[in-house]
């Protein structure tokens, strides 16, 4: 059909749970454990309220559930719903490679499809390792550029391939038909990129997860018999002219080569990936300066994704939602700086349009730093510089921020994460919530999906 379309196809037919090395498992359920702490605490979230009230509006023969709510919907209905809620708050985990992505967004077609088709933990295990192991090596392999430069088409374009995959896999798709819900997925849902630019709107953490959704919604099609174009890609009209993209997919994990997954990144603030090393080396800093008002200027030297996602645009000095906030370099320095720490709440707070803040943001400035060019993508390497009002210059460098798969987060660490963000979010009872962490921790061994669900509905 296509070379792009059979090499995705032909790995996700093949993917067998028993072909997952045991390290690769065991990180698969640390990382769907952030993942789903994620989820519950946008909770409130309006986005995460609005698709949940889509999804309550339609039923299912075979459906899949809604976290939160514990309501039961379509299963494409469910996975927006859901990957709603996994991506609000803009803390759940990043992939870098030639091109940069949150694979845990796939999380949500996962669930969704595993559920409905009758699925245990193992399956959710095997889908959400596929979902990385798709959508990261688009990410490696250049689908995301065009000359060498970031291409006008959003990670959402790619994320909608790797949903249809997985849920192709987990309903038990034959390879001709998960080509099929491949091929219609991309040949009819790319987004584009101005989706993260400007002041940012609430789509930004629902992108994704309208690709999760179309993902499954395309599975679906071709389980029932639905064809999808030839040659989508590399056809005489397909992606690859169409777009001036081209790009074959590189090996895939298993047999010898790394799996993906081990190389997602944990974020340990809620805000936008190019920032964790920034926040963290502000937090550094800030014992050693008195009193905020004594701060003259503050320089980052940063890599370009960074520079131009986070910290290029006159609207990252003066940002207007929540979600141009956590996109904004010069925002989370001076809250880390400010409070000593970045939280939720000072999102839901809008300090973000506080003078006081805005003060000290005015003082940051951004730039490309040589040393950062050099390290990127492996090394996220930020380097700042604070000059204080009495001459002196205060300096650090930030290289592998907690949570970076080359300094992992400890088990505590991961588990502080959840619980704020469960008790916060969800306001779940800390004895649910430890209920919740153990049936996670031991997803191997799951055989009620729907059960573990339950248990992210507030008691009572």
């Amino acid at each position: 059909m296509d070379i792009v379309v059979d090499a995705i196809a032909g790995y996700a037919a093949h993917l067998t749970y028993d072909a997952l090395p045991d390290a690769v498992v065991e990180r698969t359920k640390h990382l769907i454990l952030d993942t789903v702490g994620c989820a519950l605490g946008a909770a409130g979230s309006l986005p995460a309220r609005i698709a949940t009230a889509m999804a309550g509006a339609v039923q299912a023969k075979t459906p899949a559930t809604v976290m939160i709510t514990g309501m039961r919907t379509t299963p494409d209905l469910a996975a927006f719903a859901n990957g709603t809620l996994v991506r609000y708050l803009d803390y759940n985990d990043t992939y870098t490679g030639r091109g940069t992505v949150h694979p845990s967004d796939m999380f949500a077609a996962a669930l969704a499809a595993a559920e409905c088709a009758g699925g245990d933990g193992r399956a959710l295990i095997l889908g959400t390792v596929l979902g990385y192991e798709v959508l990261c090596n688009l990410a490696d392999n250049g689908a995301m550029q065009r000359n060498g430069e970031a291409s006008e088409w959003d990670q959402a374009t790619y994320g909608v391939i790797a949903a249809a995959a997985v849920a192709a896999r987990l309903m038990g798709l034959a390879q001709d038909q998960t080509a099929h819900a491949v091929s219609l997925a991309i040949s009819s849902h790319m987004s584009l990129i101005q989706i993260r630019h400007g002041q940012i709107s609430h789509w930004k953490g629902c992108a994704l997860a309208n690709a999760a959704r179309n993902g499954i919604f395309c599975a679906q099609l071709a389980a029932q018999g639905m064809t999808g174009p030839g040659h989508i890609f590399d056809g005489k009209h397909g992606f690859f002219q169409a777009t001036g993209i081209n790009f074959e997919m590189l090996p895939f994990g298993g047999a010898g080569n790394e799996f993906r997954i081990m190389s997602a990144r944990v974020k340990p603030f809620p805000a936008g990936y190019f920032s964790q090393s920034a926040i963290e080396a502000v937090l550094e800093l800030r014992p050693q300066i008195p009193d905020v008002a004594h701060v003259r200027k503050i320089h980052l030297e940063t890599f370009p994704s960074g520079h131009r996602i986070m910290g290029s645009d006159e609207s990252r000095w003066r940002p207007e939602t929540r979600e141009s906030a956590d996109h904004s370099l010069p925002f989370v320095m001076a809250m880390a700086l400010i409070d000593g720490c970045l939280k939720e709440r000072h999102y839901d707070e809008g300090r973000f349009k506080d003078e006081d803040v805005r003060a000290v943001m005015a003082k940051i400035a951004v730039s490309v730093g040589e040393e950062s060019v050099k390290a990127w993508p492996a090394v996220p390497l930020n380097v700042l510089r604070i000059e204080l009002d009495n001459g002196r210059d205060l300096v650090t460098r930030v290289s592998h921020h907690l949570g970076h798969y080359t300094r992992l987060m400890t088990d505590a660490q991961q588990e502080a994460k959840f619980r704020d963000l469960a008790q916060e979010g969800a306001a779940l009872p800390q004895t649910q919530v430890t209920q919740l962490l153990d049936r996670l921790r031991k997803l191997e061994s799951e055989t009620d999906l729907s059960g573990l669900l339950k248990l992210t509905v507030k008691e009572g």
